[in-house]
């Protein structure tokens, strides 16, 4: 089967994850399994379920930062600079300093958050990995794992125009 790399962004990890949860819990809503198989795979939905509510909160923290915060402190620099440019007085070095200051270190404690989350998940997926293969099979583990872009960095979505990977296979 194939892995996300472990590059890939937190957000793509979550999407990663919740497909897997998806499947999952498709196998365990359809499948013709005996009930103690299914039982044992409830029990695995609720644990990735934990495991995706952590990332997803990781997620939230790291991207509100940026998308919030940070942008204020970019757009601060971006001001700053063009002000240098035009010879109307020198803000760059004051805005660069308050970025480093302020928003350098809850961006490394946000990140260093979602890199643990990211981690926990990753672990959390070989553990169950081996418990389902326990279970039913190792075929029926490679089932739970969606189609990827060619370099593993994020969910294949051909035909869907709203990703950013539609249609691509690189």
């Amino acid at each position: 089967m194939d892995k996300l790399t472990r590059g890939a962004s937190g957000l793509r990890h979550l999407r990663w994850a919740r497909e897997i949860y998806a499947t999952l819990a498709a196998h365990v809503e359809h499948s013709g399994l005996d009930a103690e198989p299914k039982k044992a795979l409830r029990k695995e939905l609720g644990r990735l379920d934990n495991c995706i509510q952590e990332l997803s909160g990781a997620v939230k923290g790291y991207r509100d930062f940026l998308e919030r915060e940070r942008v204020r402190y970019r757009g601060a620099i971006r001001a700053a600079t063009f002000e240098v440019r035009a010879s109307k007085g020198d803000r760059l070095g004051e805005a660069t300093a308050a970025m480093e200051r302020e928003s350098l270190p809850r961006q490394r404690t946000l990140k260093a958050a979602l890199e643990l989350a990211i981690a926990e998940l990753r672990a959390h997926l070989c553990e169950m990995d081996t418990r389902i293969a326990g279970i039913v099979s190792e075929a029926f583990v490679d089932n739970l794992y969606p189609p990827l872009t060619k370099d593993h960095s994020r969910v294949a979505d051909i035909g869907d125009d709203d990703d950013d990977a539609a249609g691509r296979d690189d």
